[in-house]
């Protein structure tokens, strides 16, 4: 287990955060969860893309990029069975446009009928990028970041248009914004394993607003009994930002072998290019997945 401590200025002071590095998502890889914020972040990116100009997209939380769904780690728990695991076999079948983009994007790197590759959401970006977009993807979990590096090792694209980071996310989010491009997308999914994150990530963001207003980011969030993401709402209710959407998926008893029985995104500045395909994305993974047993949920938290 790896650990660092950092100092995080709260409201009333600084207090101490321990970022715990233990956190290795190919546990999880493919997960009903992933479907639902990769599904929708390829949804935001193609969406800002109707524009010509170039985008910059900050991937905070990048852990490996691709998950082998045949190694132990992802044998051990089978969660990919909630997701990718019950959907690849209707890739034949109508779906609502994200759906099939998403679809396709997995489909290069699993040729057969089986699926044993699942790209996660800094191997998705990288497949959409245009000539003119950049993406900078920011891992400290060694083991992880080694297998990042691996992983894009043979990559089409140049050191300029993709950087890998052995960085912390939230100290990435102050030295990489804004960027150059006056346009970006910056994707959050941290591992709420410390218990302060869900205030954290709320803050940082608020003050990443501060500098980068044009940008738009996404922050997911999971659904577990403590429910933590409450104070997440709360953090962002009060910190003044407007226009924040609200997508969701609870599970309900759908998977009750998992602790975490759904999730969401909360998207400032969503493009409204995106917002038609975002929502029957969303409705579509939570009526194939969880049925009449879960519930979607397309708001503002806050709106413009």
């Amino acid at each position: 287990m790896y650990s660092d401590c950092r100092l995080f200025p709260g409201t009333t002071g600084s207090f101490i955060v321990w970022n715990v590095l233990s956190y290795q998502h190919t546990y999880h890889a493919g997960n009903h969860a992933d479907v639902l914020k990769h599904v929708i972040l390829i949804d935001v990116l193609t969406g800002m893309q109707k524009k010509d100009t170039p985008v910059f997209v900050l991937d905070a939380f990048a852990s490996r990029g691709q998950y082998d769904l045949n190694s132990e780690q992802a044998l051990k728990n089978r969660e990919f069975e909630t997701g990718i695991g019950r959907l690849w076999e209707l890739t034949e079948h109508a779906m609502p446009t994200g759906i099939k983009r998403w679809f396709d994007l997995i489909a290069t790197q699993n040729p057969g009928k089986e699926i044993s590759c699942y790209p996660g959401s800094t191997a998705l970006i990288r497949a959409c990028l245009r000539e003119q977009d950049r993406m900078a993807a920011c891992e400290m979990h060694p083991e992880e970041f080694n297998q990042l590096r691996a992983n894009f090792s043979g990559s089409r694209h140049s050191n300029k248009q993709i950087a890998l980071h052995k960085r912390d996310a939230y100290e990435a989010l102050k030295a990489l914004l804004p960027p150059k491009e006056g346009r970006g997308l910056v994707f959050l999914d941290p591992s709420y394993e410390v218990k302060d994150e869900y205030r954290r990530i709320a803050w940082a963001v608020s003050e990443a607003c501060q500098r980068f207003r044009a940008g738009i980011y996404m922050i997911w969030y999971p659904l577990l009994p403590a429910a933590g993401h409450l104070e997440l709402f709360r953090q962002m209710k009060e910190s003044g930002l407007r226009k924040i959407l609200r997508v969701e998926m609870n599970m309900g008893e759908r998977f009750d072998q998992m602790q975490m029985h759904g999730s969401g995104l909360l998207i400032i500045n969503p493009p409204w290019q995106a917002l038609e395909t975002i929502r029957e994305s969303a409705a579509w993974i939570s009526s194939t997945l969880a049925g009449d047993k879960g519930k979607s949920v397309f708001d503002w938290l806050v709106p413009e």
